[in-house]
């Protein structure tokens, strides 16, 4: 599936370099005449980057099933710590197609139903217990999913010897084991239904492109709103709510995302990665496209004298910066490093006014969607 893939981005890439090449040339016969090939962005933007995403996760999340069965076929230290970076490494994807809560992704309300944390202990237990759920019910939203496998996999025992009693010899070892087989397989079932519907028979990739429009519900709308929307769980939901903001400065560590496996700041800079290319039109193969980038040079956006294209560039650069001078687990950096955390949330939140107002507007985007934070 990946030689096909790249074979396929190298001649989209192609593509896009000889549509970009002559946008430059009419540019340049023609100065005042400003146009941009949004329906060659979004092609960019579907094959190079979203679709892509959803393959690499659709990915990580069979193999996480497949080492689900394996550790829960014969529960040992070996399997549970693959298992463990299969977590890790399906988690950190997630976080690249977190962004497209769109057509396919908002009819199974997908980031609802993966990622919805913190998660709730006790309604886990209560279910592992019960042996009967239906994790398609609202009271279960927080108890499935990442978070609930973050549990689950890291957080009910102290070492590794007593999280695989848990699996073994604990009274309640079979029903867990049915209840991680379900929550992996559900993920993994959204994953194929969503990647499906952009690739197969839904061919919403083509739909996609071809609502080149400006207007609401425009796929470049979309994509915008849905940019700001998930960038603002990263600045509130990862670093702001954890670190106090919304608590009168009180930290909240328990808040943070991975509380139990620790890696809140891989997910974090992953996060703030998937922007980046959302903004490039840069894929995972290293291609930069078409993006939003190139949309706001085109137009010549200003920025205090400058190129707009060129100052969310350079604030990407100082998030990224502060974001990875925090140290993991962030659930003691919010504590015990609260200055480290707010620079990073302070680097945030001027991006976050750079993606959501500056640019929209020199866009000609309307943001629909409307938050809580004052911002």
């Amino acid at each position: 599936m990946k030689k096909q893939t790249s074979f396929i981005l190298l001649a989209l890439a192609f593509s896009t370099l000889i549509t970009v090449l002559y946008s430059c040339k009419k540019d340049k016969d023609d100065p005042d005449e400003v146009e941009f090939d949004r329906k060659a962005m979004l092609a960019n933007m579907g094959n190079q980057v979203i679709v892509p995403a959803y393959a690499d996760w659709l990915d990580a999340t069979n193999t996480l099933d497949s080492l689900v069965i394996d550790f829960t076929g014969a529960p040992d230290s070996s399997r549970l710590i693959a298992l463990r970076q299969a977590f890790k490494d399906v988690y950190v994807s997630w976080q690249y197609v977190s962004p497209f809560e769109f057509g396919p992704a908002e009819q199974v309300l997908l980031r609802t139903n993966i990622n919805t944390f913190p998660t709730d202990t006790t309604q886990i237990s209560a279910n592992i217990s019960a042996g009967t759920y239906d994790l398609s019910a609202t009271a279960n939203l927080d108890a499935k999913g990442f978070p609930a496998l973050d549990f689950l996999l890291f957080g009910t025992g102290k070492t590794v010897q007593e999280m695989i009693s848990l699996y073994t010899t604990d009274p309640q070892a079979a029903n867990r084991i049915t209840y991680l087989k379900d929550l992996s397989m559900e993920i993994h079932t959204l994953a194929s239904q969503v990647y499906d519907q952009w690739t197969g028979s839904g061919n919403y990739l083509n739909t996609f492109t071809s609502n080149d429009g400006t207007s609401v519900g425009s796929s470049t709308g979309l994509l915008v709103n849905q940019l700001n929307y998930d960038f603002e769980i990263l600045k509130n939901y990862e670093i702001g709510i954890p670190s106090g903001k919304m608590s009168l400065g009180t930290p909240l560590p328990e808040k943070v995302q991975g509380y139990y496996s620790g890696f809140s700041m891989d997910l974090a800079q992953a996060h703030l990665s998937a922007f980046e290319s959302i903004y490039l039109g840069k894929g995972n193969a290293g291609t930069n496209g078409l993006g939003l980038d190139d949309y706001l040079t085109l137009l010549k956006a200003n920025y205090n004298g400058s190129m707009l294209s060129d100052a969310i560039q350079a604030q990407i650069n100082k998030a990224r910066t502060a974001l990875a001078a925090i140290p993991d687990p962030l659930s003691d950096a919010v504590v015990n490093q609260s200055a480290t955390v707010d620079a990073a949330y302070t680097e945030l939140q001027k991006l976050l006014v750079l993606f959501k107002t500056d640019m929209p507007s020199a866009l000609g985007i309307l943001i629909t969607y409307q938050d809580n934070d004052g911002d």
